[in-house]
């Protein structure tokens, strides 16, 4: 199967969990050359902001689940492959660029009101009717309410932002949001994570292919930054000018 062709058929599937469920088809059964082409077409198209390139490479945010679908070793595989043909698109998604370079895995200090209740009781305030403590959990640190949070339709999409700005934040409340569909997919959303600096890199960098110029080069020069995000949003800027010189 040539690279284009793959990775156009999973964009064309409707849900990011199915094209997730497809790429991990796609691992298991290829050879990892094969493979790091198609991550590798995927990439390069998502960074000229093609439609196909950016929802192929979307479903693309989890790579743990995906490493979990694809088999022990899969994506390793792929890696390698990626290095020795000199594959830049698939080695920016697989290579693992660092932790943030902030840490915040205490979270927010909690609300008093909000630890006075269980936490069963949080997660299910979370899923239900808007309330006043729906809005306070909105500050909740605990990734779990963040979970149930992403979950209720009722929530706005301001809100979502302000839990995807949150500092600190812990690493689990963004492998969340890369879950969430209904929010991950908003430019909103996206930049708020990409300008978040306890964000981890290895979610960044592929949402920077969907970014603006003017937000790439705004990431690039901010010092407060992960550096292999920074680098990320220098090379896919190359990627394009290669892409306008064409």
């Amino acid at each position: 199967m040539s690279p284009g062709p793959c990775y156009r058929r999973i964009a064309a599937l409707a849900g990011l969990e199915v094209r997730r469920a497809l790429w991990a088809e796609a691992i298991r059964s290829e050879s990892p050359p094969e493979t790091a082409r198609n991550l590798d077409a995927a990439v390069r198209a998502a960074a000229r902001r093609e439609p196909a390139g950016l929802a192929a490479v979307l479903a693309l945010l989890d790579l743990d689940d995906l490493s979990r679908r694809a088999g022990p070793g899969r994506l390793a595989q792929v890696l390698d492959a990626a290095r020795r043909l000199d594959l830049d698109g698939a080695m920016f998604l697989l290579e693992f660029p660092g932790r943030p370079v902030r840490s915040g895995e205490l979270g927010l200090p909690p609300d008093p009101a909000v630890e006075a209740h269980t936490l069963g009781l949080r997660k299910a305030a979370a899923r239900g009717l808007r309330t006043p403590l729906l809005e306070r959990l909105l500050t909740d640190p605990d990734p779990r309410v963040v979970r149930e949070l992403l979950r209720n339709p009722r929530l706005r999409e301001a809100e979502v932002v302000a839990l995807a700005s949150r500092r600190p934040a812990r690493q689990a409340v963004f492998g969340h949001l890369a879950r969430a569909e209904a929010w991950i997919v908003r430019p909103a959303v996206q930049r708020a994570v990409v300008r978040n600096p306890f964000a981890p890199p290895r979610l960044v960098r592929p949402l920077l292919l969907g970014q603006p110029r003017p937000l790439l080069e705004e990431v690039a020069q901010d010092k407060g930054l992960h550096p292999a995000v920074r680098d990320g949003a220098l090379r896919i800027l190359a990627w394009r000018r290669e892409g306008d010189q064409a």
